[in-house]
């Protein structure tokens, strides 16, 4: 479990219980608990469901029983401090205190970041420099982007990377600095909107642009319950972190893409009454399905 990948200690603990769930079959809550020095083993699940929070003194024996590094432990430490604050400028400070322990492999931007993801094509550009050789010819890097920006644009792009410290000239090309970028799930709520709007507007245009063989687009309209909805969006941020993992091995890069995951209500939510609320609905997934289109 790469503790640096993340940037909420909740969710950090409900992916570690999984996996250890996964390769230890005996591992448990009350296993975990004697480990770390406490007693209720319903402590950690408390802590993943926000019902708990972890507090200063319990913090080193949390590390310990994750069997953290000293640098991981930081880190971890750091990131119940992130969970925990409500103020944007406290989230920032901790955030790139965050930032400045992450590997070399990994860049996570931080006050750059609203500059960085102001136009589109700024990070295209980046991951484009994976698979071009360019020096000085903005011509190439301009047509190869789709939809193609002018020269100007291919240029001043190229700037603006190294002036952040992205991209450095190797061998007489310009290279990213580091493999991949993290913002964590919540920073782009202050600072990217627009640059995800934007994206959402060239997946529709990939509709019309791309055949089937080259995109993959498709729409499910489903009824879920609390619980559902909970674990649907789990399930989401295992895919897209397993998808960073296969970009962060892969090599020979060729074109570059743009993953856009949606996943919204289209409805209010029912205010269920007493007798029907369950404090943990079930799901039967083998006879509800949904409505679901290419």
């Amino acid at each position: 479990m790469n503790v640096f990948a993340y940037y909420n200690y909740r969710k950090y603990l409900q992916d570690y219980y999984e996996y250890r769930k996964s390769v230890q079959r005996y591992f448990s809550y009350r296993a975990f608990a004697k480990r770390a020095g406490y007693t209720s083993s319903g402590f950690y699940l408390d802590l993943v469901k926000g019902r708990k929070s972890l507090t200063p003194q319990m913090v080193p024996k949390f590390i310990a029983a994750l069997g953290l590094s000293e640098k991981e432990g930081r880190y971890f430490r750091l990131m119940v401090d992130f969970t925990h604050a409500e103020k944007p400028e406290s989230k920032q400070i901790i955030f790139d205190q965050m930032s400045a322990l992450l590997p070399r492999t990994t860049k996570a931007l931080s006050r750059q970041q609203q500059e960085y993801y102001k136009e589109w094509y700024d990070v295209a550009v980046r991951e484009a420099l994976s698979v071009l050789n360019i020096s000085d010819n903005y011509q190439d890097l301009a047509l190869f982007l789709n939809p193609r920006i002018s020269v100007p644009q291919a240029k001043q792009s190229i700037a603006l990377l190294f002036n952040l410290g992205l991209i450095e000239k190797v061998d007489g090309f310009w290279r990213s600095v580091n493999k991949s970028i993290a913002s964590g799930r919540e920073i782009p709520a202050l600072f990217v909107h627009d640059f995800q709007k934007n994206m959402i507007d060239l997946g529709k245009a990939a509709i019309d642009h791309y055949s089937t063989e080259r995109r993959n687009v498709s729409c499910t309209t489903m009824s879920v319950s609390p619980m559902g909805l909970e674990r649907i969006i789990h399930k989401i941020d295992m895919f897209r972190k397993e998808v960073v993992d296969i970009v962060r091995s892969d090599d020979k890069e060729s074109m570059v893409c743009e993953l856009n995951i949606q996943f919204f209500p289209l409805s209010k939510e029912k205010e269920l009454a007493l007798s029907e609320a369950k404090p943990f609905p079930e799901i039967d997934e083998t006879s509800k399905g949904g409505s679901d289109e290419e």
